[in-house]
């Protein structure tokens, strides 16, 4: 015999007994519900929020982009600024050691807006021994992101020792890792 049957006198229904309250039903919540009932008669609130979410996708997709715009273009920058920029592709063709591919520094250095004046720039930066004093003048103008990107369209970039000293350089110039990522996206070679 069952515990409820033991409780319950003999005779008694399985309902409820008399002294116990009667269930009441729950009442729907109000916002709770299906998504659908809840916006129906509000066609301008679903219409927002389905635009809202999609504009947060897209910016989340594409926030590289959105919060580095970045466009290497040497002739905005000022002689003395572009003189940097060139002087840190001179320093990162030349730390791996094997020689340098001029032919590939001036293409790139070609592509991202340069003139002759850098061209001959970049073969008499690679005496200047002040890497130091290099990194400093960089910081101070700001000029981070855009020369680790001219770097990076200057080198071989498949090369092991050539990555170690972008990734040393990027560490140096105090990029973040989402900007050093998007440079690389963008300047694959």
């Amino acid at each position: 015999m069952g515990l409820l049957a033991r409780l319950l006198p003999r005779g008694a229904p399985d309902a409820a007994r008399p002294d116990e309250p009667e269930a009441v039903p729950p009442r729907p919540v109000e916002g709770r519900g299906p998504r659908r009932d809840r916006h129906a008669g509000r066609p301008q609130a679903v219409v927002l929020e389905s635009l809202g979410q999609k504009v947060l996708h897209a910016w989340i997709q594409n926030r590289h982009q959105t919060l580095l715009p970045l466009t290497l273009n040497l002739r905005s920058l000022d002689a003395g600024e572009r003189h940097l920029v060139v002087r840190v592709v001179a320093a990162a063709m030349a730390a791996n050691g094997r020689g340098c591919d001029l032919d590939l520094a001036y293409g790139a250095l070609t592509r991202i807006g340069a003139g002759e004046r850098e061209r001959r720039g970049l073969a008499e930066a690679f005496g200047e021994p002040a890497v130091q004093q290099l990194f400093d003048a960089l910081l101070a103008a700001r000029l981070g992101t855009v020369a680790y990107g001219a770097a990076l369209l200057a080198v071989n970039q498949r090369d092991r020792v050539t990555q170690r000293y972008l990734a040393y350089l990027a560490g140096r110039l105090a990029l973040p890792d989402d900007a050093v990522a998007s440079l690389h996206r963008r300047y694959r070679v």
